[in-house]
């Protein structure tokens, strides 16, 4: 588990300094696990293909337990965010925005323990239904192994970030990779300086690029493909 597997095993010295492990201690993997839980008792099952997780936790923790973690803080997040995102990827949840962690002092909560509180924060995205693929002029619709999220803001940012609007499990592709952007029935694809680079319709892109219905956009393993809204009907004049 990365940074976490360090922290267990005593490699990093700076970090063993933080977190030795002793009776009635918190450690990372505790917390880790913890809120997998957290995100299975909270899910919403949509129907038989799509369940939302929640995508905002707060861990509370003893104000002496904060103080052990928090020189870490900022790294320790960013694990529980990537745990909270692989743990997702494999039960096949989605989320309907970014992913975030946060620490809080409670100190109703005893020394050596902690409690979870998750929610679901939408972003500018959502999980699209068959109803709303076929509804006719609307938002438009990105289409990823299978999964469809509907675009219902004006920006949306692809990427492995946690706090990315469509997160990907993909270490070929950056934190802030695609921004999709929609004006009016258009789309444009901009890529935000990623690593690798992105490809529309096998070309890497180097300036905003206008989308068509059915483009492909490939970034690192993950290949897209953008579903845009009908035109709306004109009417008849006479």
């Amino acid at each position: 588990m990365g940074i976490l597997d360090r922290i267990e095993r005593g490699l990093d010295r700076g970090v063993t300094s933080v977190f030795t492990s002793g009776r009635g201690q918190l450690k990372p993997l505790d917390l880790a696990q913890g809120l997998k839980r957290e995100c299975d008792d909270q899910i919403q099952v949509l129907d038989r293909t799509r369940t939302i997780a929640p995508n905002v936790f707060t861990i509370y923790l003893n104000s002496a337990d904060h103080e052990r973690f928090s020189s870490w803080e900022e790294t320790l997040l960013e694990e529980m965010e990537r745990v909270i995102l692989e743990h997702a990827e494999k039960n096949r949840y989605v989320f309907v925005g970014g992913v975030s962690v946060s620490l809080e002092e409670d100190d109703e909560v005893r020394p050596g323990r902690f409690e979870t509180e998750s929610r679901t924060e939408r972003g500018t995205v959502a999980p699209a239904t068959g109803a709303e693929q076929a509804a006719g002029p609307g938002h438009p619709i990105v289409e990823i192994d299978d999964q469809q999220y509907l675009l219902t803001g004006p920006v949306t940012v692809i990427g492995r970030g946690g706090d990315a609007d469509i997160i990907l499990d993909d270490t070929g592709v950056s934190r802030h990779h695609l921004e999709l952007r929609a004006d009016g029935a258009s789309l444009m694809a901009t890529d935000l300086g990623s690593t690798n680079g992105t490809f529309v319709d096998g070309e890497r892109i180097r300036t905003p690029v206008t989308l068509q219905d059915r483009s492909s956009i490939r970034i690192g393993r993950t290949r897209l493909t953008v579903i845009l809204p009908a035109p709306a009907p004109t009417s008849a004049t006479w």
